[in-house]
């Protein structure tokens, strides 16, 4: 029996529909179907292979995946009875008729040129009324970032297109739907065949996808129209360092502010470090989480034995190898500690991080990593990442010779800090606060340093990658802590 071939294509025009200016209609569904759908109990494996994005986009990601992801997991939220796996940074080929589903970037549509206006299409196979394949290619002509809310422009008037929403729409025709505006309907829906301010699904795609798959027991009711997109937010922290043992293990604190709890996933990575050139790797590295009270909340040695395990590939930050650890979890407001040791005392180059997972109004107020300072590769290196579009003013702490005060010993006696942006250009750098120009703001906080060699900088940074690296000023070594406070509170 022969495959049925079609294309569905994504339009870019200035046209697009008001927002509420069809309210009557919102229960009179225009959603318009292929006539062709994947079998009930289907898993839809989705290679990702979109690539690095070369720079760092608004909502803080780096790689396309990462950044495109998020639309399937809000279809697979919607869907009883089929769902999309994605498989990230994917190396298949891109080909037509193969049996494998991909999204990626493309000159042409398989050898043809992309009509005028189009940002993506859909290729999807059939046979018998039943999906059998289905490819989604970006146009690579076309400007993209990843944001929420209003389409953006360029000086030039071009659209910077949101690429999540893009992605969002074309998984619907590659789940069955079609364009409703096609067939004279006139609705706010994210498949209407024009690119909008819409960034999310609205009532009639659920309306449309709920027809073919059913609906979960529990259905997020979505806004009708756009709503302001989120404050930059930390959204991530990971910090590099010689992990030793005793006092000399790598502890990463971090406080959750807000009144609801929020999901993240920590990871402690070691022996993926050696991809990256890094020499004297931790090898088996164990992931603890502990409260305020210093209490054992969770433990992990290898992450392929967490209970979570599903749920962290799900959220597609799995570690790479299977000696690593990961933790996910809600935690409600309050102050945590994360320490990172090797399995049998063993030591090397580790690595922590924090990944929030969701976003609610509960968020990361504070970051800190506490460790042994040493030379080269063995400085304190914390990176973080300020999600959203709109700036956000951070202090940096790095505190040495004050850890003597709570019994610490083989303190660092003179911490320099320095602040690099995602091309490892230098940011802001200082070595004993009071001496930088920013004495005056430092102490306007309410939380300068303790000690006048200690270091300290404001600084006010848009979204994106950034690092801290702490060194001994005069090279020295010992225990450190490097703190990142959000003062946009």
């Amino acid at each position: 029996m022969n495959h049925n071939r079609s294309v569905c294509r994504y339009l870019l025009r200035l046209a697009f529909f008001a927002c509420g200016a069809i309210l009557l209609a919102v229960e009179l569904y225009g959603y318009a179907l292929e006539g062709k759908s994947w079998p009930k109990g289907t898993v839809i494996t989705m290679q990702m292979e979109m690539g690095a994005a070369g720079r760092t986009l608004q909502d803080g990601s780096t790689n396309w995946d990462d950044a495109a992801v998020p639309a399937i997991y809000e279809w697979n939220a919607n869907m009883l009875n089929v769902r999309i796996n994605p498989v990230m940074n994917s190396s298949k080929p891109v080909a037509s008729d193969d049996g494998i589903n991909s999204a990626s970037f493309s000159d042409t549509v398989f050898g043809e040129k992309f009509s005028s206006g189009v940002l993506a299409v859909t290729y999807y196979l059939s046979q018998s009324g039943q999906m059998t394949e289905a490819d989604v290619l970006f146009n690579k002509a076309a400007l993209f970032d990843s944001y929420r809310g209003d389409l953006q422009f360029n000086s030039q008037g071009q659209c910077v297109c949101d690429v999540q929403r893009v992605f969002l729409h074309e998984l619907g025709h590659a789940l069955g739907l079609a364009h409703p505006d096609d067939h004279g309907q006139t609705v706010n829906a994210i498949m209407n065949s024009v690119v909008s301010n819409l960034y999310q699904l609205q009532p009639d795609d659920l309306a449309g996808i709920h027809s073919l798959y059913g609906a979960p027991a529990t259905t997020p009711t979505p806004t009708p129209s756009p709503s302001p997109p989120p404050p930059n937010r930390l959204v991530n922290l990971s910090t590099r360092m010689q992990v030793g043992v005793g006092d000399n293990v790598l502890i990463g604190g971090f406080i959750i502010q807000g009144d609801q709890p929020k999901k993240i996933i920590l990871r402690a990575i070691g022996p993926s470090l050696a991809q990256g050139g890094i020499a004297g790797v931790l090898q088996d590295p164990k992931l603890e989480l502990h409260d305020a009270a210093g209490a054992l909340l969770q433990s992990n040695d290898n992450w392929q034995s967490s209970p979570d395990v599903q749920d962290i590939i799900d959220s597609s930050l799995a570690p790479s190898d299977p000696h690593e650890s990961a933790i996910l979890t809600r935690l409600a407001p309050g102050n945590y500690t994360a320490i990172v040791l090797g399995v049998n005392n063993t030591t090397g180059i580790g690595l922590i991080e924090s990944y929030t997972l969701d976003t609610n109004a509960t968020h990361a107020a504070n970051i800190s990593t506490r460790g042994r300072v040493g030379a080269g590769d063995d400085a304190l290196i914390g990176g973080f990442i300020v999600g959203g579009h709109t700036s956000k003013t951070i202090l940096v702490r790095a505190l040495g010779p004050s850890l003597g005060n709570s019994g610490v010993d083989n303190v660092l006696g003179d911490p320099l800090v320095e602040m690099y942006d995602a091309n490892g250009q230098l940011f802001a750098s200082n070595d004993n606060w009071q001496t930088g120009g920013q004495a005056d703001q430092i102490t306007a906080t309410g939380i300068p340093p303790s000690d006048p060699r200690e270091a300290a900088l404001i600084a006010t940074v848009p979204g994106g990658d950034f690092t801290a690296v702490v060194r001994g000023a005069d090279a020295g070594e010992g225990l450190g802590l490097v703190e990142i406070y959000d003062l946009d509170q």
